[in-house]
């Protein structure tokens, strides 16, 4: 089906624009609402201890006692232990498994070279400078003549077992050579790390290592084993010394690094001191470790004390959050209840929320204690306690499963913060919210019993599993501890349904919210309302139950709230029980008073049933979103048949002829379930003035309205309808109407054609008096 269409004005784009403006005053509270959520996140927890200012050797005047759970680090004694750790590693020294050959290397090409020269010394004197030069180029060693000529003259060089030589070279080289053992780095029970390529390090003791000091000593007893006379024993040692070279160094990177990983590897000494410990008794005196643990406990409260820096992270990320979840839900088309309140609503249940986590924060320690039965618990099983889904229940229950989820995350954040920043406890809060939020969806909201099945089938069972997974992890699990976590699990699920049960209702009446519950008990045709519609204007009864199916099929082809259509289907036409005698739906009950009345009183008894449906429905206290469909399903259409009567009995002629009297003093549809209710209101009406309708007859009659109603500009302050729109609910129409006047098999041997003159006469004068 195709539609003439008309624009918005001028004047009405620039209102248009205008309802997109922010006025400064909700600006100013929603800043309001997220500075005050911003605190509640922030504030600050209680003083563990109240600091006494308390010397050693002073006698405490009252009890200190610990009045929450605390973790402490004891900096000074983690210090000491990264010190020792770092003292008993072995430095890193690096080996050079070349050096030994290249020691040997040079070793017997001096021995070659000395042989050689001795021979030329033999035969000629003066062979003593080319010799040096000799000695200079290939070994950079420099001596004076007469230690040449000692050299020279030696018998050790020329007689001495050279592979012996090497051998015992090698014997030193193995057992490592420094270049000096003093100052050499070791640890503290004198061990060294050796580290080399291709080998797996090894463990020395520094005491076994070799320097060349050392080296030079072992020479020359060396040498005087092979019965070197001692003088020529210290001479070739200092010279074979000079071919010797280090084969390990010490490798300050790498010590650097053994040490870093050490201290690493230190924990941390931290003390855990549970609530109602006992620091100092009154008239105890104060000892060292009595002060320490103050100062530690002093020391952390300061530090929390001084993250004012926290606040504003908060107030920071809270106040873009609000700023794009403002346009996110502006421009956010979801079809829900509420829509246009679900942001207000959010922020509000948020702030109720960070203000019941606080409260819980704070009460139930206290309550736990005072149980009278001893509950092995800390500061996690307290938070596992805390009511975290009942907001996440109440805004799936409320809206639609999308707001249910966008809360979660925000209320994981928020509870995460609460709970000392526990990225455990935001999981737990996120896994829960989203259960809840799934479980409201599957059960529906048709009663108020899906907020107890989500928490008890969904919310429980994904505490109990998310405490069973946190425990398991731990290392010193007791099945009394994990008990207790369990039995906080199950109260939190079971409270947070009570809360959501108490404040579902609350929010319903506080921000006139419309949900598919309140629409059912609305809707129940038992309902007094609609026992007196049947009893005196039961055309219009009927009518309106007509109406209500179609624009409930096109609320579902559209998914809008099929509830919410229906409602308003019902209730548009409330104000026609008063005075029923004056409407067409029901001359079949009444005489037609018209025949009696000019046109301009008939009109104004045909149009008075707007106020009076306003007027019941103020009596009835009916949602405005039912009570709009009264007010808008005329918008301001004039009663055409009246108005075309007086016309015509006027001399006035008909340009210039005032429609006052005559007009709907309603408004335009503001939303597409009105201009469905107007569409539907029109189309059923019409539809009645069809004996047996074609299929092309049915879709004559929707066209021709839709058309009249866009010429009349009737939707130009409609939002969010559009051509699709227009066709989805044409189309729905016709499927509906379709099936209530497909042709029918005709009952043998009866004529239901034959009806009297009279009557056949009054069902084609008949007329819907309000078009």
């Amino acid at each position: 089906m195709t539609f003439k269409l008309s624009f918005l004005k001028g004047s009405q784009a620039a209102q248009a624009r205008e309802k997109k403006k922010i006025s400064f005053s909700r600006l100013l509270f929603y800043f309001l609402g997220v500075l005050v959520l911003s605190y509640l996140v922030y504030i600050p927890q209680q003083k563990t201890v109240v600091d006494p200012g308390l010397k050693v050797g002073d006698i405490a005047k009252e009890d200190i006692i610990v009045t929450k759970d605390i973790t402490v680090e004891d900096k000074e004694a983690s210090e000491e232990n990264r010190k020792r750790a770092i003292e008993n590693i072995a430095p890193v020294y690096e080996y050079d498994g070349e050096t030994l050959a290249k020691s040997q290397e040079l070793i017997n090409r001096w021995f070659i070279l000395i042989r050689t020269a001795r021979k030329d010394y033999i035969k000629s004197k003066n062979a003593l400078t080319d010799i040096k030069n000799r000695i200079a180029a290939e070994f950079g060693l420099d001596f004076s003549d007469k230690e040449l000529k000692n050299i020279l003259q030696a018998d050790y060089f020329i007689r001495a077992d050279l592979d012996q030589l090497l051998g015992f070279i090698k014997s030193l080289y193995d057992k490592k050579i420094l270049p000096t053992l003093t100052g050499a780095r070791r640890s503290k029970d004198g061990a060294i790390k050796l580290t080399a390529n291709g080998i797996e390090p090894t463990i020395l003791k520094l005491d076994e290592v070799y320097d060349l000091k050392k080296v030079e000593t072992s020479l020359v007893q060396f040498l005087g084993e092979q019965h070197v006379p001692p003088n020529a024993a210290e001479f070739i040692a200092q010279i074979l010394k000079d071919f010797i070279d280090p084969n390990i160094s010490f490798s300050n990177n790498l010590t650097g690094e053994a040490e870093k990983l050490a201290a690493a590897a230190v924990n941390p000494v931290v003390i855990k001191l549970k609530t109602d410990k006992v620091i100092l008794r009154k008239g105890d005196e104060v000892k060292p470790g009595d002060l320490k643990l103050l100062k530690l406990i002093a020391y952390a409260e300061q530090k929390r004390e001084h993250m004012l820096s926290n606040f504003y992270l908060i107030l920071v990320f809270l106040t873009l959050l609000a700023l794009f979840g403002g346009k996110f839900f502006k421009t956010w088309q979801s079809g829900g209840l509420n829509s246009k309140k679900t942001f207000l609503v959010m922020g509000v249940t948020l702030i109720f929320s960070a203000i019941v986590y606080r409260i819980s924060v704070f009460l139930f320690p206290i309550i736990v204690r005072n149980l009278g039965v001893e509950v092995n618990y800390d500061m996690e099983s307290i938070f596992f306690a805390i009511p975290f889904g009942f907001g996440a229940l109440a805004m799936a229950f409320i809206f639609n499963l999308h707001s249910a989820v966008i809360f979660s995350f925000v209320n994981m954040i928020i509870g995460g913060i609460v709970c000392q920043w526990d990225y455990k406890i935001a999981l737990y809060i996120l896994v829960g919210n989203l259960g809840i939020s799934f479980g409201i969806e599957y059960y529906q909201r048709l009663k108020r019993s899906p907020v107890i099945k989500a928490a008890i089938l969904r919310l429980l069972p994904l505490n109990v599993l998310m405490i069973l997974v946190f425990n398991l992890t731990k290392p010193d699990i007791t099945l009394q501890r994990l008990s207790a976590d369990l039995l906080m699990g199950f109260f939190a699920a079971m409270f947070a349904a009570l809360l959501a049960a108490f404040i579902i209702p609350l929010w319903e009446t506080l921000f006139k919210l419309v949900t598919d519950l309140k629409l059912i008990e609305l809707t129940n045709l038992n309902l007094p309302i609609f026992r007196e519609m049947l009893e005196k204007a039961p055309g219009t009864y009927h009518h309106s139950q007509m109406v209500a199916s179609l624009a409930e099929t096109a609320a579902l082809d559209l998914d809008l709230s099929p509830q919410l259509a229906t409602a308003m289907a019902l209730y548009h036409d409330l104000g026609k029980i008063d005075n029923p005698h004056f409407f067409t739906e029901n001359h079949t009950v009444y005489k037609n008073p018209h025949d009696n009345l000019s046109p301009r009183e008939s009109s104004k008894n045909i149009i008075a049933h707007i106020p009076d449906g306003l007027e019941r429905a103020v009596k009835l206290k009916l949602p405005d979103a039912v009570s709009s469909s009264i007010l808008q399903h005329h918008g301001t259409k004039v009663v055409r048949f009246f108005y075309d009567k007086a016309r015509e009995m006027s001399s006035v002629e008909s340009d210039g002829f005032d429609d006052k009297g005559f007009r709907y003093e309603g408004e335009k549809p503001k939303n597409i379930e009105n201009a469905i209710i107007m569409l539907a209101d029109q189309v059923e009406a019409a539809s009645k003035s069809l004996a047996s309708p074609s299929d092309e007859e049915i879709k004559n009659v929707i066209r021709m309205i839709i058309n009249v109603n866009m010429d009349e500009n009737q939707f130009d302050e409609c939002e969010g309808l559009t051509f699709k729109a227009l066709n989805i609910i044409a189309n729905s129409f016709h499927r509906k109407l379709s099936s209530i006047y497909h042709m029918r098999v005709s009952y043998p041997g009866f004529d239901f054609k034959d009806t009297d003159k009279e009557e056949k006469e009054k069902r084609s004068t008949s007329t819907d008096y309000t078009e």
